[in-house]
């Protein structure tokens, strides 16, 4: 709640020192916001259970965990965009030695799409347009291996 309430009052704040901005600077800076905001989403790192290294934006990357009895959700990759440069990304996950319940899902602005539940290797497209897109670990009770590498 209270990121939500420094956002808006950024938002505020910029719009009324750009009361003479042009068009494109209001696109611009609405563009930054909206990619900021969409970052506080993604699990902050020193949270993770595993390590996450970025590619070209959070949309892309590395993760790898090995997990021992993991309850909850890391939202791994992603975030809230008006116009992405590549849309297309490319999804390989490796998933071994699995005990316990597992999702890995992509997010794409309202649909759900489960990419993993058990041991195996996943390659998916996307194509990543505006809006909330995020990858998303779940698990109950969850022991195993994740490798997720993103292009």
């Amino acid at each position: 709640m209270k990121k939500v309430f420094i956002f808006l009052t950024l938002i505020i704040l910029t719009l009324t020192l750009c009361s003479g901005c042009s068009k494109d600077e209001v696109l611009s800076f609405y563009e930054k916001t909206s990619e900021q905001f969409g970052d506080l989403v993604l699990t902050i790192n020193s949270k993770l259970k595993g390590e996450r290294n970025f590619g070209q934006d959070h949309y892309t990357g590395t993760y790898e965990v090995v997990y021992k009895n993991f309850n909850g959700a890391e939202i791994i990759f992603g975030g809230t965009t008006i116009d992405r440069e590549d849309e297309s990304i490319h999804i390989k996950l490796e998933v071994s030695d699995s005990v316990g319940d597992l999702k890995i899902i992509y997010k794409l602005k309202e649909k759900e799409k489960i990419l993993a539940i058990q041991d195996g290797t996943y390659e998916y497209d996307f194509n990543v347009k505006d809006g909330s897109n995020y990858l998303i670990i779940k698990g109950n009770n969850y022991s195993g291996q994740v490798n997720i590498k993103i292009e």
